[in-house]
């Protein structure tokens, strides 16, 4: 093969690492992988050292600058010449074609409204919650999860050899034997814990630390980021309304008007806005379905001063009957 080619190769193999560890992954895209190896054996070798040089990268990232001896210190534009020149490396192309496709994370979804649960080959569970989507990949030695949006509840398989850890955010929360549920908030990730304790660590590898202060216990919540873990004990009627999603249920216990219209729109297509300031601030109880949001609008309705208009395009807006 021309160097050319070889570069040309290598490049394509690099953009197909790139996309695969995107935030828009689809089984789609993996099958399209998966075809492109299958293509020309030359294609599953360019992607094999794409993938490896990427893996190092990834690892060199994680690690402090002043930690690193000085031959260890890669200037990213030498990286990216590394990923761009790997597929010229030999190696059995048959073998790595069967591997990498198997190694993939598989990516699951949940649409808008709805509940979906997964049974993991591990024994564990999860459900997704309304417009959520997770990537798995299991090794023999790990168990490494990615909730790239949305919320999910994990029941956890014990298996003190295997460690599960989920990716929300910038966080890594790592447990062993417990049950929780993580949903993602803009760039930080709410943690309850029903069941167990789990760990809130700087990368997938990195042991359990022994500091208590990034512990979240059974009966315990947190809000967490790369940085922080700020925890608060939570009542039982609090974790049950927290977790009455799984159930396929918003419980409300004083909620203002717009919070709970924006809960709600969650689980709907088009949203449900509230456009008067007066009524934003009424305060909401009751236990609702989560896909019949027309039962709330009705009982707001019929209970407090607001009248419901619906645009063309189904969006509810909120506003003050006069």
């Amino acid at each position: 093969m021309a160097q050319s080619e070889g570069n040309a190769l290598s490049g394509e193999a690099a953009a197909w690492v790139a996309r695969v560890h995107g935030p828009e992954v689809t089984r789609e895209v993996r099958d399209e992988l998966a075809r492109w190896m299958d293509a020309d054996p030359s294609h599953a070798v360019a992607y094999l050292r794409a993938e490896a040089a990427w893996e190092r990268m990834e690892r060199l990232k994680a690690v402090p600058v002043s930690s690193l001896a000085p031959e260890q210190t890669v200037a990213p534009w030498r990286m990216t010449r590394r990923i761009a020149l790997a597929g010229g490396l030999g190696l059995c192309a048959a073998s790595a074609a069967g591997w990498w496709i198997f190694s993939l994370p598989d990516t699951y979804e949940s649409a808008i409204g709805e509940r979906r649960i997964i049974a993991l080959e591990d024994g564990s569970r999860v459900t997704l919650n309304t417009a959520s989507v997770l990537r798995v990949r299991f090794t023999d030695s790990e168990r490494s999860l990615h909730l790239v949006s949305g919320e999910a509840l994990f029941e956890v398989a014990h298996n003190p050899l295997r460690p599960f850890v989920v990716k929300a955010a910038s966080s890594h929360i790592r447990a062993l034997g417990t049950a929780f549920s993580v949903r993602l908030r803009s760039d930080l990730a709410e943690v309850t814990v029903t069941e167990g304790t789990v760990v809130v660590v700087e990368a997938p590898e990195t042991s359990p630390p022994p500091d208590p202060a990034r512990q979240i216990a059974a009966g315990s919540g947190a809000v967490v980021d790369r940085t922080t873990v700020a925890k608060s004990e939570l009542a039982p009627d609090v974790l049950r309304q927290r977790l009455a999603w799984s159930e396929g249920v918003i419980e409300l216990r004083g909620e203002t008007l717009e919070q709970a219209a924006e809960e709600f729109s969650r689980y709907r297509t088009k949203r449900i806005i509230v456009a008067d300031p007066r009524i934003a601030s009424i305060r909401i109880g009751g236990r609702f379905p989560s896909d019949e949001a027309d039962a709330f609008l009705r009982s707001v309705q019929s209970g407090f001063p607001v009248r419901i208009i619906e645009g063309a395009d189904g969006t509810v807006y909120l506003v003050h009957r006069d």
